[in-house]
């Protein structure tokens, strides 16, 4: 009998009610069957967070594996207004927790709880409690009753952040994991179930259970903390994205964020600055960098230039601070922004700076290859990465629509503007 496996990017059915026996479903791989094992409870993705009972084995109790799921169907809506963020080419994943109710301590939520206490085995110094760790599956679906296999990851950091949700209530706590994504290299980007079987196996002790693992979930094991960067997930090509994954249907709720934007701005589109820079800054910090606002350029001719930020690397003697030069382009949703304008604000850029082009539009695939080809430490913000930027720092601030919330950024665009030099920025 082949090993079943899931392989990194593949597209699985997810049927109710589950049909186990059926290696596909509608002619696609069947969740259900890759998961399926004799003797053991089925696994599933019914909620966020998933986890099949502990397992009492030889030495100790240990889980198995978490399986995470994340519905980009449902980011940014009043049901789930955060976003998570898995990006397995790049090695990494942010996952919100699952409390989602006000004045209730947020690691008391049992997803939150299991997390946690991976949180420990994962970051552990101890060999025996890394052995016991249990892998984290990521999923992501885009369309009910599919989902996609994201990749192996391991919990590198936890904290508490503060949430906004209108159905729930209002302001609440919540944890945010960061996750590294581990390589799939050797196992020719595809994941065993036979090792998630193994380790439910109550008569095989955690080493024996783990020799199965993935090359990297070994060298893990074996080394700890130390030796993640080493194992991450890293794909080698370009990150081209398609025109269709930068511009969001009219009527999706992206993409009515998105034309609010353009309506507002349209008439006024040196204001757009204002909402530039904050998505900006919302935006790296959402990679977890340190981000400091600056201020915006004063009037017009200013020569690729419209908002000045800081990235903070590192603290003290261990630190530096890198200057960003931010380019603001309100413009037509449905066509490309001119490679011209990224060109511009390249070229204020001095050695250890950083640009930045935010626009309401799209890049083009000759505007992306240029700047990946040419190496141009640029960060690109199209549309839809704006309209989803905006809706999470609306609903985080409780704004009842779009507009409203551009309102009250728009109100303060006055106080923002400043003729200083870009390096002043070093100094604050």
């Amino acid at each position: 009998m082949p090993v079943k496996r899931f392989r990194m990017g593949e597209l699985y059915r997810y049927a109710r009610p589950p049909l186990p026996e059926l290696p596909e479903v509608d002619g696609i791989s069947n969740f259900h069957h890759v998961v399926a094992a004799q003797g053991f409870p089925r696994l599933q993705l019914e909620r966020g967070i998933n986890a099949p009972s502990s397992t009492l084995a030889v030495d100790g109790e240990r889980l198995s594996v978490v399986l995470l799921s994340s519905n980009e169907n449902k980011r940014g809506s009043v049901e789930n207004p955060w976003h998570d963020t898995l990006a397995p080419d790049d090695g990494f994943a942010r996952y919100f927790g699952d409390n989602k109710t006000p004045e209730v301590d947020p690691s008391t939520a049992i997803g939150n709880r299991t997390l946690l206490r991976q949180f420990e085995l994962h970051t552990s110094p101890d060999r025996i409690k890394r052995e016991r760790a249990a892998p984290i599956l990521l999923f992501r679906s885009s369309k009910k009753g599919f989902k996609e296999f994201s990749g192996l990851a391991l919990i590198i950091g936890a904290r508490r952040v503060t949430q906004f949700s209108e159905k729930n209530g209002g302001f609440f706590t919540n944890y945010l994991f960061d996750l590294a994504v581990l390589s799939l290299t050797q196992e020719d980007e595809s994941l065993a179930m036979q090792w998630i079987h193994d380790r439910r196996d109550p008569t095989r002790p955690s080493d024996v259970a783990n020799a199965t693992a993935p090359k990297a979930w070994r060298q893990w094991v074996k080394f700890g903390s130390p030796e993640i960067e080493r194992v991450k997930r890293r794909v080698a090509r370009y990150h081209i994205l398609p025109k269709r994954d930068q511009i969001a249907p009219q009527t999706s709720e992206t993409g009515r964020t998105l034309e609010a934007i353009y309506r507002f701005y349209e008439p006024k589109r040196y204001r757009f600055e204002a909402l530039a820079s904050l998505a900006c800054e919302s935006m790296v910090r959402g990679t977890g960098a340190e981000y400091h606002r600056g201020w915006l350029t004063r009037g017009t001719g200013d020569g690729g230039l419209d908002f000045v930020g800081r990235i903070d690397i590192g603290d003290g003697l261990c630190g530096t601070k890198l200057v960003v030069l931010g380019q603001a382009k309100c413009e037509k949703i449905d066509a490309p922004t001119g490679g011209v304008h990224i060109a511009r604000t390249v070229a204020r850029l001095r050695r250890g700076w950083v640009g930045a082009y935010v626009t309401t539009s799209f890049f083009s695939e000759a505007v992306q290859r240029e700047v990946y080809d040419d190496q141009y430490p640029v960060l690109l913000l199209n549309g839809v990465g704006l309209a989803n930027e905006v809706t999470k720092l609306r609903l985080a601030g409780g704004f009842a629509s779009t507009e409203q919330f551009l309102g009250h950024v728009d109100a303060d665009y006055e106080t923002q503007v400043s003729s200083r030099r870009p390096e002043e920025v070093l100094w604050d």
